[in-house]
């Protein structure tokens, strides 16, 4: 609560005798509104258009149930020139929802030059997760369904990257077969995208997720993905971008993996796809250019 006041009064002070043009507030929801009302406030008392960028995908779910938080973002929305959504479903909640608020879908972007890596001559045979090892990333009904998938594909490795806490470690040790699975742990981004350049295939079986980053990075190396059927993630894999299973079912990861670790040539047309759909969608040069229209627009309506 302090930093906030500290950090409203440095904006107060930033905007005051400075001819700003547009102010741009990305939020990630919760108890960052708060914030949000308080700077929007600001900006408001010195008509500075205000662009509200909603960067996470549960507003479908809290306007529904009409919690404290739709509450408090739907009055923030109210108050912004525009609103950004970064997933189709998000944008359609808000257009129902809150009819009078002006809102824009524009998917997040990705620098595709950054991912432009060599391809490994040959991609190990590795099945690659990429997050947080917790529970709702899906990690226990990954494990399990690799328990079947290695009896029969000895010559594969499940290679999970991530931070983790030991005591949950040493429970999924307990509970479940580690044979053919590697935890590499934590690295660092750069270290990260290299062993999943060097993946055969990512999967991603969260119980929920937004637009996640982790995704695209996936897309743009070319990857098939695995995915759980939430959030942003069927209008991230449509047009056969990548496989979607729904969240919680082993049998599902099995059935799924057992398939694309059998077809090599459906995996090379799903990473091509995927590769093809992201330089098309989320290249940051043309999402780029899509902010600035919309802060070019809002400054000559001003």
């Amino acid at each position: 609560g302090l930093l906030m006041i500290r950090n409203a009064i440095k904006i107060w002070n930033l905007v005051k005798g400075k001819n700003l043009d547009i102010a741009h507030i990305t939020t990630s929801g919760e108890f960052a509104v708060f914030r949000d009302l308080l700077y929007i406030k600001i900006f408001r008392y010195y008509k500075i258009p205000i662009v509200y960028h909603i960067r996470f995908g549960r507003v479908n779910e809290i306007a529904k149930k009409r919690t404290w938080e739709w509450k408090l973002i739907s009055k923030a929305m109210s108050y912004a020139s525009v609103v950004l959504t970064i997933d189709e479903t998000t944008y359609n909640a808000i257009r129902y929802h809150l009819p009078k608020v002006r809102v824009i879908n524009i998917p997040n972007p990705i620098d595709i030059n950054k991912f432009l890596l060599p391809k490994p001559n040959i991609c190990k045979k590795t099945v690659m997760f990429l997050g947080w090892v917790v529970k709702s990333k899906g990690i226990e009904e990954l494990l399990g369904a690799w328990e079947h998938i290695f009896n029969t594909y000895k010559d594969w490795t499940l290679e999970i990257v991530g931070p983790y806490k030991d005591e949950y470690y040493d429970y999924l040790k307990d509970k479940y077969c580690f044979n053919g699975v590697r935890f590499t742990g934590e690295q660092n981004h750069e270290d990260a995208i290299i062993l999943l350049n060097e993946s055969e295939i990512f999967i991603l079986p969260s119980y929920t997720e937004g637009y996640t980053n982790v995704v695209l990075e996936a897309m743009a190396l070319a990857k098939p993905i695995i995915a759980t059927r939430v959030g942003a993630i069927p209008e991230m894999l449509s047009e056969q971008c990548g496989v979607l299973i729904e969240p919680q079912s082993k049998t599902e990861i099995e059935t799924t993996l057992r398939d694309l670790i059998q077809d090599s040539e459906k995996r090379k047309m799903l990473g091509e796809n995927a590769f093809k759909k992201v330089v098309k969608t989320n290249n940051i040069d043309i999402i780029f250019e899509k902010y600035i229209e919309i802060w070019k627009t809002l400054v000559s309506n001003a």
